[in-house]
């Protein structure tokens, strides 16, 4: 049986995590999901009214594409009896009433009880230091975060309170690289990383978590010329997009940043929010 794609037109914007700011601002959102089958007309117009999707035409086009360094945050739906459907939702804001929606319109089809979990795919940016990166900023190589002296690496650890894309907020652990001892973050983005984290905890809860946070990863210039380029993870604690944002804004900004990607949170048990 040929997958039946539903393609659609989302008839606000797509708001990133960050905001309507930057790469993205103003531009129309167009997505797709694979329906199962035996899904029927019903149910796929519940999630298009879910998701403010209009359908397309075979070949429709549309003016300033979204770009192809840009993936959608996304609800996974994973059946009990196997397969799942995976939905783009435009706007974070709307992750738990379109998940409900959706869920809803599933198990009205397919009987209740047939979705077994729901997961959050968040999105990703590539790219963003073209984006970001002032005018006139040119990269230019600096420190390692290996240590100039010794066989021991030191590492940054820490605790911080975390606000997930639920709504809730928990205690995350974090642990990056450094070049300096005594627990203290990579100097050269050191303001940059304690904005991202914010206030650390005086402890954690030492144990795995659910959620994958949002997060920079920055490709980043070394005057080392056996590791020239390092790359490094930095979550950000705050869903608020004006601290996405800005926290993105000051890693563009640091002249060691060659490249800039954002992948936003992950939560493999996002069913819990609905």
């Amino acid at each position: 049986m040929a997958t039946n794609f539903i393609s659609f037109i989302a008839t606000e914007a797509y708001v990133p995590d960050r905001g309507l700011n930057g790469l993205a601002k103003g531009f129309t959102f167009k997505g797709r999901f694979s329906a199962p089958p035996g899904l029927n007309v019903t149910s796929i117009g519940a999630i298009l009214t879910a998701v403010g999707g209009v359908t397309t035409t075979p070949g429709q086009k549309q003016a300033c594409d979204a770009s192809a360094i840009f993936t959608p945050r996304r609800l996974q739906f994973a059946f009990t009896d196997g397969g799942s459907l995976s939905v783009p939702i435009p706007d974070k804001a709307d992750l738990i009433t379109a998940g409900k929606a959706i869920k809803g319109a599933l198990e009205t089809n397919f009987g209740s009880g047939s979705v077994a979990c729901v997961s959050l795919i968040g999105e990703h940016w590539g790219r963003l230091d073209e984006e970001l990166r002032p005018t006139g900023t040119t990269p230019a190589a600096g420190p390692d975060t290996r240590a100039a002296a010794g066989t021991k690496n030191p590492t940054y650890s820490v605790s911080v309170l975390y606000n997930n894309d639920g709504g809730k907020t928990a205690a995350q652990s974090v642990r990056m690289a450094t070049n300096t001892p005594g627990n203290v973050p990579f100097p050269p983005y050191a303001a940059a990383i304690q904005t991202a984290l914010g206030t650390p905890l005086p402890g954690g809860c030492g144990s795995a978590s659910n959620v994958n946070p949002r997060k920079y990863v920055i490709d980043f210039l070394t005057t080392d010329t056996d590791n020239p380029v390092r790359k490094m993870i930095i979550p950000v604690a705050s869903a608020t997009p004006a601290n996405i944002l800005a926290v993105g804004t000051a890693l563009a900004t640091n002249t060691q940043t060659l490249c800039l990607n954002y992948y936003g949170e992950s939560d493999g048990r996002f069913s819990r929010f609905l």
